[in-house]
């Protein structure tokens, strides 16, 4: 598998894990908060676009634990 196919078939994972996030509630996202986190870094560094939905729902959960937010996010705030 050439480097390329390998690149979309994981861009397409993240896609697939990011809208498995965004339709978990809110009580759910926060069980799995640090997971979430990591994985919506880890999007943005493939460069696949996080729904802004889910990003504003991490950062306010993050916010009620008092995680720092991802430096992205933060310099998009």
């Amino acid at each position: 598998m050439t480097e390329d196919v390998a690149d979309i078939d994981r861009q397409q994972l993240m896609v697939e894990a990011l809208q498995e996030f965004a339709a978990r509630s809110d009580e759910q996202l926060d069980w799995t908060l640090g997971l979430v986190r990591h994985r919506l870094g880890a999007a943005r560094r493939l460069g696949v676009p996080v729904p802004e939905d889910l990003a504003s729902r991490v950062a306010r959960l993050c916010e009620k634990r008092n995680w720092p937010l991802d430096e992205q996010e933060q310099r998009e705030r």
